[in-house]
């Protein structure tokens, strides 16, 4: 029996929004103007969800093949934000980098390199992807669990176009979490529900 039988929703591709931050401390961090990558996650236009790659191991024995699986990988995903100018989402972007550790060649001295804390504390040590129903609550929810680039690409520039200026980046993480909301308010999956997340009680 098909979804339009049911009055079930399915759900629709531009109905999400991320959240970059997580666990980290104060966020992740800003620049100079004090714009952090979660404050222009307006300019996102497309997102991966999570991509889960089981690995195969192969027993052989005579003339026949035996399949069996091996280890879970969460692979990279790519996210696409539009260009914009105030804030800059390069700079943002920039200062990513600059907070998990690069550091521009001035001088021989400069030692300071890339780590994955600093990276985290940079970018948040949790990404969410947020699926929203047609009243604007969550209803499913992907954490990624410490993310960082594998890859920034600024965009290209072209005299025969007029579209926006697209930055593609590449996020890399360990895990992922899915957590989807409910009827009567119980998460499917461990830890709180969506409808926690969404109306934190007071104590």
């Amino acid at each position: 029996m098909g979804f339009w039988n049911t009055g079930a929703e399915p759900l629709r591709q531009f109905r999400w929004y991320m959240v970059f931050g997580g666990n980290t401390a104060g966020g992740p961090v800003s620049t100079s103007n004090n714009s952090s990558i979660d404050s222009v996650r307006y300019a996102l236009k497309k997102v991966d969800k999570p991509k889960a790659k089981v690995a195969e191991i192969t027993h052989k024995y005579l003339n026949h093949f035996y399949y069996y699986p091996g280890r879970l990988e969460w692979e990279s995903i790519n996210m696409t934000i539009a260009a914009t100018l105030k804030p800059s989402v390069d700079d943002v972007l920039y200062n990513v980098l600059l907070g998990a550790g690069y550091q521009y060649p001035a001088s021989y001295s400069e030692d300071r390199t890339i780590s994955k804390p600093k990276f985290n504390k940079a970018l948040g040590d949790t990404i969410s992807i947020i699926q929203i129903s047609s009243d604007g609550k969550p209803i499913e929810e992907w954490l990624l669990k410490k993310p960082f680039f594998t890859s920034v690409q600024f965009g290209a520039l072209d005299y025969a176009s007029e579209e926006i200026v697209d930055i593609q980046c590449t996020i890399r993480y360990d895990s992922a979490q899915l957590k989807q909301s409910s009827a009567d308010g119980n998460g499917t999956s461990p830890g709180a529900s969506l409808d926690e997340v969404a109306e934190p009680t007071s104590n």
